[in-house]
């Protein structure tokens, strides 16, 4: 008996290795685990210094930094693991970047709500988005969304993920020089811009020699090198911390005020989120002929719930993050990239906060702009001869970047296309006699094409 149990234990590993194959289709997709492992840790990395950004953004509306970066950090690992289960998609979800300073400088900030109220209204934006989509009302408003606006989406998701790469190490700045231009060039001599340089071309030339886990070696690399040049590097790596509670004050959703600004916040969370999906969808090849990506319904179901949590937990809602499709880029293809992702978040929320925080902009800023390389591309697939569908693109592109807002982007590029869907006069297809008009002449088409055919052949 004591014989068997080796072989009965590499049986029973066997087996749990085969199941979870099956159900993440890792072998279907072309990926393994040590891959969505290394992605997983390389999407955590890449998104880190969310939790940072998120926790100074947030102490506007009144929420202490350090209590932030561990609700962020546990809000982001339960609905990473949750999303990885539900849609097997090699997504990471983070406390938003948009939203926040919605809830912060729009509401908090200028005394229009207290902290217990934006945070009120941030769980019903949650809850709003859950009931949404267990609805089919949220399929029809997303495959509403023309294809051309789908793909500048992706194309402007990109430029802006490389725009904040450029500006997060002063690359780019604002220009306070005499002209009064919107953006200005940095001062290229510094260090961070240096390392971000040199560790970008690393990564470019180690990715075209298809080296395995070259983005978190040229993160990892960059990191070390600040905290070198720098002297950057924390104090300490780990301390336990514990995350607390926060109160609701539900008073103001008896208001219409409040309902107002929670259909402000859906809206942008609703297009931030299916802009991240569809361009990671994409970077994954999971995008589908009619533009869409298998599991995402569950993906907007856990940011619903996840953001319900997060308004308890008192930080900003959560989203899916693109600083995070850097692990699609390392190779990830399953929910399993995402469940590490989670199993990371955990871990930086009660023990390694202190690491978390200290990933410096010149490690993150060389993924996203190749992120940003990689989501431009999808500029071949618009119809640029179109101008019905160009038009649309194009600015739901630039205006992203622009306006430092994806949801400004999908509303330039949406209603753009609902205008010149009346202009061009496209919307007379779809009128019921019209429509038999155009169906007869087909036809009629058809008829004399097959009459032609035959006198040739004749």
């Amino acid at each position: 008996a004591m014989k068997q149990k080796p072989g009965y234990a590499r049986a029973w590993w066997g087996r749990a290795v085969c199941k979870l194959d099956r159900y993440f289709a890792l072998t279907h997709r072309g990926s393994d685990f040590s891959t969505e492992f290394r992605a997983g840790t390389t999407a955590f990395l890449a998104a880190a210094n969310n939790f940072v950004v998120n926790a100074t953004i947030m102490q506007h509306a009144g929420v202490k930094a350090e209590d932030t970066v561990v609700s962020g950090a546990f809000c982001a690992g339960v609905a990473c693991i949750l999303s990885g289960l539900l849609s097997n998609l090699p997504l990471g979800l983070m406390p938003s970047i948009g939203p926040n300073v919605f809830l912060a400088f729009s509401l908090v900030a200028t005394g229009v709500v207290g902290t217990d109220q934006a945070l009120a209204i941030s769980g019903a934006c949650g809850l709003s988005l859950l009931l949404l989509s267990l609805t089919p009302v949220l399929k029809v408003v997303l495959g509403l969304v023309p294809l051309c606006i789908k793909y500048g989406l992706i194309i402007g998701t990109g430029l802006l993920s490389a725009l904040i790469g450029l500006k997060s190490i002063g690359v780019v700045v604002p220009d306070t020089g005499p002209a009064q231009d919107i953006v200005a060039l940095g001062e290229l001599r510094d260090v961070r811009i240096a390392i971000t340089s040199v560790f970008l071309i690393i990564m470019a030339s180690m990715l075209h020699r298809g080296v395995k886990g070259a983005v978190l070696i040229g993160m990892l690399g960059a990191t070390v090198t600040d905290w070198v040049l720098n002297g950057d590097a924390p104090d300490t790596l780990i301390a336990l911390r514990s995350f607390k509670t926060h109160s609701l004050d539900l008073s103001i959703l008896l208001g219409s005020f409040a309902w107002l600004q929670v259909g402000a916040l859906l809206l942008m969370l609703l297009f931030s989120i299916s802009g991240a999906v569809i361009g990671s969808g994409r970077m994954a090849g999971l995008l589908t002929q009619d533009g869409a990506v298998p599991g995402s319904t569950a993906v907007y179901v856990v940011c619903g719930a996840a953001t319900m949590l997060s308004a308890a937990c008192g930080t900003s809602p959560i989203f899916v993050s693109m600083s995070a499709a850097a692990g699609i880029r390392d190779g990830g293809r399953t929910g399993l990239t995402s469940l590490v992702v989670g199993f990371w978040c955990l871990l930086t929320a009660f023990v390694f906060s202190p690491m978390a925080s200290a990933i410096p902009a010149c490690a993150v800023a060389p993924v996203l702009i190749l992120v940003g390389v990689s989501m431009v591309g999808e500029a071949t697939e618009v119809a640029w001869w179109n101008t019905q569908e160009a038009l649309p693109a194009f600015l739901c592109a630039v205006f992203q970047p622009f306006t430092y807002s994806v949801a400004n982007g999908i509303y330039a590029g949406l209603g753009m296309s609902a205008v010149l869907f009346f202009t061009t006069g496209t919307f007379l297809a779809y009128l019921p006699n019209r429509r038999k008009q155009l169906a007869d002449d087909v036809i009629s088409a058809t008829s004399v094409r097959d009459l032609s055919t035959r006198t040739v052949r004749t």
